[in-house]
């Protein structure tokens, strides 16, 4: 007899049409399934029962011992599946610096508030297991989300994320989107303002990236942000603005 399999709630899957790629909440893990792969998830996830002997039963068990997936109970659905909107290739043409940019002078207001929340990040992301450490972060962007009322204004979220950013790099510690995200939402909350916290994907190439958000708009960002799909929105989104892209666009460097 076949088993019953079921996409846990804590883990996000997203179909950019040539791939589906898995995020593990609790881990951090990321999983692409391509071409037969992903045919074989799509059906695994609509019927739950892959047939014995077939490719579907061999992802499933792979997908099992990674927890990606696991037993169901009787009547559990999984999760809806993101099916990212089309995007055109960019063919390159979205430019990157070649050099470190000139970040400027710290706002004297923010810099300790940001010193203090990105130390609290690094050692909240350090104590414990290596493996969960993503998990940690997701939940004190969690509790985090909970302490503030008052919304931020676009002008103190982008100078609390240079804050973070200038003080990230010249760490001896490894700071990326995600850390540098969770600090400054962090740093905003002790002050009372709230920002939403994304995490999301993008193809073309498929990569993932953390900002933050107002009136579900991307804030401190280059306007290439506007690809990304989130997976994780914390708290959860009202609908989102029409005019989103003026305000992603006044975001931080490209």
């Amino acid at each position: 007899m076949s088993t019953s399999h079921v996409r846990p709630a804590h883990v996000h899957a997203a179909d950019l049409g040539h791939t589906v790629v898995l995020l593990h909440e609790r881990t951090g893990a990321v999983r692409a399934l391509l071409g037969a792969q992903r045919e074989a998830f799509l059906a695994l996830d609509a019927a739950g029962v892959a047939a014995p002997g077939t490719d579907a039963e061999a992802l499933a068990a792979s997908l099992s011992a990674a927890g990606f997936l696991r037993p169901a109970q009787p009547g559990e659905a999984p999760t809806p599946i993101l099916a990212l909107p089309a995007t055109g290739p960019s063919w390159g043409t979205q430019e990157a610096p070649g050099a470190l940019p000139n970040r400027g002078p710290l706002s004297p207001g923010w810099a300790p508030a940001a010193a203090c929340a990105l130390a609290t990040v690094l050692l909240v992301r350090a104590i414990g297991r290596r493996e969960h450490a993503f998990s940690r972060l997701l939940r004190l962007v969690r509790a985090t989300a909970g302490v503030a009322r008052c919304p931020a204004r676009d002008t103190q979220v982008v100078a609390v994320l240079h804050c973070v950013r200038v003080i990230g790099g010249v760490s001896p510690f490894r700071t990326a989107c995600l850390e540098e995200t969770v600090a400054a939402m962090l740093a905003l909350a002790v002050t009372g303002r709230r920002v939403g916290w994304c995490h999301g994907i993008a193809a073309d190439p498929i990569r993932l990236h953390a900002w933050l958000r107002l009136d579900g708009c991307p804030v401190g960002e280059p306007i290439s942000t506007l690809r990304f799909t989130p997976l994780l929105q914390l708290p959860e989104p009202a609908a989102a603005p029409a005019h989103g892209r003026d305000r992603a666009a006044r975001g931080d460097t490209p």
